[in-house]
């Protein structure tokens, strides 16, 4: 009876030194996954791939969704519903053509490729997701699954990483489910012993969740040391919900202060009013923030957009450190783009511009086309 007692003793004491080895912080030499802040030096990205398929002008959610986007990119949006992005079509100037030479799979591949050169010419080290294709998507999924379409441009919004936390989204928009597939194959690869991978409560595939049902999505997650913003548009067919961030306080416990940061229904994402490219400077759209600008970046210095500005994507972009960041521009944004590369410069910040009007069109911009997942700080 004794010598069963200690080995039960021993089975329990080595139980709780597994679990304890799951959530410790690993020193930073042993990190394969780690994110502290939305400004650490960045180490290693996922980028994107130029494949995808847009919803169906009959998926009940889509027309709700779109109002995201200014009015000709709306448009266009309605005019390629069900197309996939091959048989997108535009001219040589990067006008909408149905008779046009160039696709719009062409046009983002295009784009990725020149975010991917800026990286590597930083020193960061950059992975792709696995493919995912239309027929991929037909036969694991079914043909109806298409409905709401597909995409693999934006891996923000799969993952939310937070320290070493490694957090699988459940994400409203159902355009988006798929992508977390493609990460399978890196995610098992990486996350070792030094990281906690959890997924969210899943839901089913094509309907858009419930206001009960928690859903996240990476755009409204940022990372402040212990402090976490969690955007929530009003757009009740996409981004993140309360329940949401909800869950997310949950999870995180008592060594995190989550606030909740509501946003107004023509954001999609907290990433879209927000940017950080080092500590106490902000790039940020006040109107955004229908209850205000939260209390975590009082005192900080601003520079300033308009709502119009960032629903053209002004506001998204990526820190490589606080001495480097990498933002976009289309035909839309040049002046507000230079403006604010003038501003950082002020700050002595190096900012290295993108060429990014097909993803601006989707709804998203450089933070969205890429997911950090090695910060060193």
């Amino acid at each position: 009876m004794i010598m069963k007692s200690i080995a039960s003793s021993i089975i329990l004491l080595l139980s709780l030194a597994t679990l304890s080895s799951c959530h410790d912080q690993p020193t930073p030499g042993s990190r394969k996954i780690y994110i502290n802040s939305e400004y650490g030096n960045l180490k290693e990205v996922i980028v994107g791939l130029a494949s995808g398929k847009n919803p169906s002008i009959d998926a009940p959610w889509y027309k709700e969704a779109i109002k995201i986007l200014p009015q000709d990119e709306r448009d266009i949006a309605e005019a390629t519903a069900g197309y996939n992005w091959t048989d997108i079509k535009y001219d040589d100037q990067g006008k909408y053509d149905p008779t046009g030479t160039i696709s719009e799979a062409q046009r983002i591949d295009s784009e990725n490729n020149e975010l991917i050169a800026v990286f590597e010419s930083l020193g960061v080290t950059v992975y792709r997701p696995d493919l995912i294709t239309e027929e991929w998507v037909i036969e694991n999924y079914g043909e109806a699954a298409l409905i709401n379409g597909y995409s693999q441009d934006f891996p923000r919004d799969n993952l939310a990483i937070i320290g070493n936390n490694v957090i699988e989204l459940t994400l409203k928009t159902p355009l988006r489910r798929f992508d977390i597939i493609g990460f399978n194959h890196l995610l098992t690869t990486k996350c070792d012993e030094s990281v906690v991978w959890v997924s969210m409560p899943q839901i089913p595939l094509l309907p858009v969740p419930s206001d009960e049902t928690p859903a996240l999505e990476g755009g409204d997650v940022m990372v402040l040391g212990k402090t976490i913003l969690v955007g929530n548009t009003a757009n009740k067919a996409v981004g993140s919900n309360e329940a949401g961030y909800k869950w997310l306080k949950n999870y995180l416990g008592d060594d995190y202060k989550v606030i909740r940061v509501p946003l107004v229904e023509t954001i999609l994402h907290l990433d879209c009013a927000l940017s950080i490219p080092k500590e106490g400077l902000a790039i940020i759209c006040k109107d955004a923030f229908s209850d205000g600008i939260p209390e975590a970046l009082n005192g900080w210095d601003f520079i300033e957009v308009s709502l119009e500005e960032a629903s053209r994507l002004a506001v998204n972009g990526l820190p490589v450190n606080d001495k480097n960041y990498i933002m976009s521009y289309n035909k839309h944004t040049e002046v507000t783009s230079d403006r604010i590369k003038s501003a950082l410069e002020s700050h002595g910040i190096t900012v290295h511009k993108v060429f990014f009007g097909a993803h601006n069109g989707q709804g998203g911009s450089i933070r969205c086309a890429t997911q950090a997942i090695l910060r060193d700080k």
